[in-house]
């Protein structure tokens, strides 16, 4: 994860893959930013998934803005992977940012 520009234009960047082997039939990601808080982890953005796919490999970008202000809080992008037969654990991305970008507002 990285974390670019300054102010209003302030912007978290972020991959997710995934590989499926096998009998999968098809497969998306779906993905949140999360942020840390007094009551623990909560959702900063809403889910966003990929389109579905049968290839074996999903490699995908996404980014969130930044609101600037607010409260510094601990965060990090959250993963989960979906197959027509089954799906992963929430998995939550080792590199964290430590920012002033508050609570989301849509």
């Amino acid at each position: 994860m990285q974390f670019h520009g300054a102010g209003s234009s302030a912007y978290f960047q972020w991959e997710t893959s995934q590989v499926c082997s096998g009998a999968f039939g098809w497969q998306y990601i779906r993905t949140q930013m999360w942020r840390s808080s007094w009551s623990g982890p909560r959702g900063y953005t809403p889910w966003h998934q990929t389109p579905t796919k049968t290839s074996s490999y999903i490699d995908y970008g996404w980014s969130a803005d930044c609101d600037d202000g607010g409260g510094t809080y601990t965060y990090y992008p959250v993963m989960v992977g979906v197959a027509s037969f089954g799906s992963s654990p929430t998995t939550r991305s080792d590199n964290d940012l430590r920012k002033n970008c508050g609570t989301y507002r849509p």
